[in-house]
């Protein structure tokens, strides 16, 4: 009598995974964290004509705002003024570069809020080789009154002696 009431169920087939669209996914992820290693956002580009002192350090670049110093000018990432250096001397030219500069260092402390690292504001240091170390002192200072606290100097991999 039950027999009548309810058909008998049909069998269903067994459910299979589709493991051909997540192999390319997954490899699709592998190959993007690859590349992202490979190719970071931390190079630099360095002017021809720049000769970058050498370091046997293999430690990394970390992401920063890039400082150059090259004959005679110094140039901000974060600004497209060309500052002489002869800005960073005297005191009065040097109050009113902090005064210009002061708002690109709140706009920039803003946009590192909440982001790993954002205790220390860095910055990436590139100079000549041969620039002479009064001027390279005069510009760490000023940048170092704005509010980098990290000044990272980069230097191109040198031989082990």
């Amino acid at each position: 009598m039950s027999d009548s009431i309810f058909p008998p169920r049909k069998k269903r087939q067994p459910m299979e995974l589709n493991l051909t669209a997540m192999i390319d996914v997954f490899s699709m992820i592998v190959i993007f964290l690859i590349f992202g290693t490979i190719f970071g956002a931390t190079d630099i580009v360095v002017p021809t004509g720049l000769e970058i002192p050498k370091s046997v350090s293999k430690e990394g670049l970390d992401s920063a705002p890039k400082l150059l110093i090259h004959e005679g000018k110094v140039t901000f990432s974060l600004s497209p003024e060309v500052i002489p250096l002869s800005a960073f001397k005297a005191p009065n030219e040097r109050k009113q570069l902090q005064l210009r500069m002061q708002p690109v260092m709140d706009q920039y402390k803003e946009r590192r809020k909440g982001t790993a690292g954002s205790g220390s504001t860095p910055i990436n240091l590139v100079a000549d080789q041969g620039a002479p170390y009064e001027e390279v002192y005069d510009v760490i200072s000023a940048f170092r009154e704005l509010g980098f606290d990290s000044i990272y100097f980069v230097a191109t991999g040198g031989k082990n002696k």
